[in-house]
């Protein structure tokens, strides 16, 4: 057996944390560890800011070095700032709640930071008037170190005053602008959308600064809105020359020598079920009735693992996206067209190669048996959910085959008991229904209209999880590495935040537990509170996140859980097909636990940095869709529902298109308005009435910000509704 011979990153965190250690200088320390040329010093150097970026050690004063976990008042985690002009910090540390961190303590940090925490002591007071009332009790502290800059660009709005041209960032969390240096040569023109690489900010004192890198156009130009929200968020519309090379060598067809060593599925009825847009079909089904009345499901998902190799430009490229994106007006893929569209997609009537589970079943949906293996099949159709749903509605789809439509039957069994089976597990169950934005060919909205088809979706979705259940148990049995997704459950705070908002409700519920969630969610069905009752559940939970530790998704009730199914778009997907297929033949894993972590917090940090683009996309598309409205005197009324008191005015969410926007006090002219103090209920100080969460208003459009991306709407006065909803109708005729 050989010695084991410790790094040097080993090496110095074991000297720092020894019992008598006292924080010594960089010199210092390669004295102590008897590092003596050139070369070990640069290296002591590199390793030294490779812990900081960790969190793991600090810079303290005087440049001496010593442990950041050996400090009890000093906290790392990443930084999120409120519009509002203060911050959060999410510690890296588990089962730590989220800090406060004023204005005056954000110091050089910027958004998304990781950054170094020292503690304040005492938990915020009542008695702060700059804290937000919710925020009384919990922990605070101010930046002391930013340990990693995660964003060095961003866009906003060029502006220039008397002395200097400077930004306007579109994203309202960062608020500071940016002073502009250098911009003469640019050619600047004033209200244009550009994006401006950041500079080095170490003094608050100083102002931010940076450089003009790209003039984006007028701010009201076409298209101009949604390509500032891509570039924001450093999104790669475009590949590499190298990457499409390589995607191009495939063939269409999968190769003979591929298909040896599969289980040849061609015979078997199998076929997709995909919204009516799609052109990536990464995941096909099939449903057998057994003789003892349980069922064989199968989950086939394309093999992208095969084309994908590991290290390649192609999986590069795949890694730094991490997944697709899907603004309101394209997609931008994970990997080149050729591969997603065409060579991997699971299109009627080609042979595909596939990675299937198949699961046998009981009658009561109890699994008695599965396996996953590599497969080739040839889907028999390809269906929308709209048209199945019209299916399981009861009419008639002569596009159909027939064989097809017999095999729906059972997979609506199939689905519903899963379904069932899920919930009495104990599986949150919230109803939000979605929105798209429909365009026409210049990228103007036209309708707004809500996603349909729920149960055809359902039925899928059960499918999904099925396959990933099992992946995840074969995953945790083999102790390898591995990517799993997780859904940590609420912390203490967000358990009494989510009770006081329900109660504001006058929903009275000790809501600690899945059941109890479950039980408001029943409790509130098909009511007028239920879509603010689920609002506040949700916005109080914790975000699902992949890690390579193994732990419980809280939402869904699964000990064990992974994503396996989609691996055309989403990273760990693919990597998750490559552990599943070294698994299988009996082959090393192909990531070490150190990759896994690595894959894990990218692939959920560019998850996270999708989501907020597509959400933007479709928020910048439903306000210049009432901003036309308006232009067109079209202003309601509308009904919509109360989803959140502040001391300007009541936020409310119509309830057709969910577009969010503030009914002004100022505009409430029945009364004099004031919020209460735990911020639950305005009251009218003259005539004592109330306003709560969750009741019923009627609105019309008062005013459209794009550029803020705000909505003001106006109360309608009693007396004025029918009137108003008359002239609405005349005009709506007309």
């Amino acid at each position: 057996m050989t010695d084991f011979i410790p790094s040097l990153e080993h090496r110095i965190y074991q000297f720092l944390s020894a019992a008598d250690y006292r924080p010594l200088k960089q010199h210092e320390l390669a004295k102590a560890l008897n590092l003596k040329n050139s070369s070990e010093r640069q290296a002591l150097r590199q390793v030294l800011r490779k812990l900081e970026q960790k969190g793991k050690i600090t810079c303290i004063r005087k440049n001496r070095w010593a442990l950041t976990q050996g400090n009890r008042h000093q906290v790392s985690g990443s930084l999120r700032v409120n519009a509002g002009r203060f911050g959060f910090v999410t510690p890296d540390e588990a089962g730590i709640e989220d800090l406060y961190i004023p204005e005056e303590g954000l110091g050089t940090a910027l958004d998304g930071d990781r950054v170094l925490v020292q503690l304040s002591g005492s938990s915020i007071s009542a008695r702060n008037r700059n804290a937000p009332k919710a925020l009384v009790g919990r922990s605070s502290g101010r930046i002391i170190r930013v340990l990693e800059r995660r964003r060095t660009a961003l866009v906003g709005l060029l502006c220039k005053s008397s002395w200097y041209w400077y930004v306007i960032p579109d994203n309202p969390r960062f608020i500071h602008t940016v002073r502009l240096r250098d911009i003469e040569a640019s050619s600047p023109q004033e209200s244009h959308k550009v994006r401006i690489q950041l500079d080095e900010w170490t003094d608050p004192r100083k102002a931010l600064t940076g450089i003009l890198v790209e003039d984006l156009g007028a701010s009201d130009a076409p298209g101009v809105d949604i390509l500032s929200i891509i570039r924001d968020h450093s999104l790669d519309i475009e590949f590499p020359e190298e990457v499409l090379r390589d995607a191009s060598l495939f063939a269409t067809a999968p190769p003979a020598a591929a298909m040896e060593g599969r289980e040849d599925l061609r015979s078997r009825l199998i076929f997709t079920i995909d919204p009516a847009d799609a052109k990536d079909f990464d995941d096909a089904v099939s449903v057998e009735k057994m003789e003892d009345n349980g069922y064989r499901l199968g989950v086939h998902i394309a093999d992208v693992a095969y084309y994908v190799a590991p290290g390649t430009p192609l999986d590069q490229e795949a890694f730094l996206r991490g997944n697709s994106v899907y603004m309101v007006d394209r997609t931008i893929p994970m990997l080149p067209a050729h591969l997603t569209t065409e060579v991997c997609s699971l299109q009627a009537g080609r042979d595909r190669l596939t990675h299937s589970v198949e699961i046998v079943l009981d009658s009561r949906g109890s699994i008695l048996r599965s396996r996953t293996f590599s497969s080739v099949i040839r889907s028999s159709a390809r269906l929308t959910y709209d048209q199945v749903q019209r299916i399981l509605d009861g009419k008639q789809d002569p596009d159909i085959p027939p064989d097809v439509l017999e095999a729906l039957k059972p997979m609506r069994k199939l689905a519903g008991i899963l379904r069932q089976r899920r919930m009495d597990d104990g599986s949150i169950e919230l109803s939000m229904p979605e929105v798209r934005c429909l365009l026409n060919e210049e990228g103007v909205p036209v309708e707004l209209v809500r996603r349909g088809a729920d149960e055809a979706y359902n039925l899928i979705e059960e499918f999904m999880l099925a396959a990933n259940c099992v992946v995840a148990g074969i995953l945790a049995k083999s102790g390898r590495p591995a990517v799993y997704r997780i859904h940590p459950p609420p912390d203490a705070r967000q358990w009494g935040q989510m009770q006081q908002e329900l109660k504001g409700l006058g929903i009275p519920a000790s809501v600690r537990s899945r059941e109890a969630l479950n039980d408001v969610a029943r409790r509130t069905a098909e009511t007028p509170s239920a879509h603010v009752a689920h609002l506040a559940i949700l916005r109080n939970m914790k975000r699902a996140v992949y890690s390579p530790t193994l732990s419980e998704h809280f939402g869904l009730a699964f000990p064990c859980y992974t994503h396996f199914t989609s691996p055309i778009r989403r990273y760990p997907d693919l990597v998750v097909h490559r552990m599943l297929s070294a698994i299988e033949r009996g082959l090393p894993s192909p990531v070490i636990h150190a990759e896994a972590a690595r894959i894990a917090e990218h692939c959920s940090q560019t998850e996270r940095n999708a989501q907020e683009a597509e959400e933007e996309s479709l928020s910048v598309k439903r306000v210049e869709y009432y901003q036309r409205m308006l232009e067109n005197r079209q202003t309601g009324p509308f009904e919509g529902l109360v989803t959140s008191l502040t001391p300007k005015g009541l936020i409310i969410e119509l309830t057709d298109t969910f577009q969010r926007g503030l009914v002004p006090f100022r505009s409430m002219r029945d009364d004099h308005y004031v919020l209460d103090r735990d911020g639950m209920v305005v009251h009218g100080r003259r005539h004592r009435r109330e306003w709560r969460i969750g009741q019923r208003i009627s609105v019309i459009l008062a005013r459209v910000d794009s550029t803020r991306r705000l909505v003001d709407f106006y109360p309608v006065p009693d007396d004025d509704k029918k009137r108003l909803k008359k002239k609405h109708a005349r005009k709506q005729k007309k």
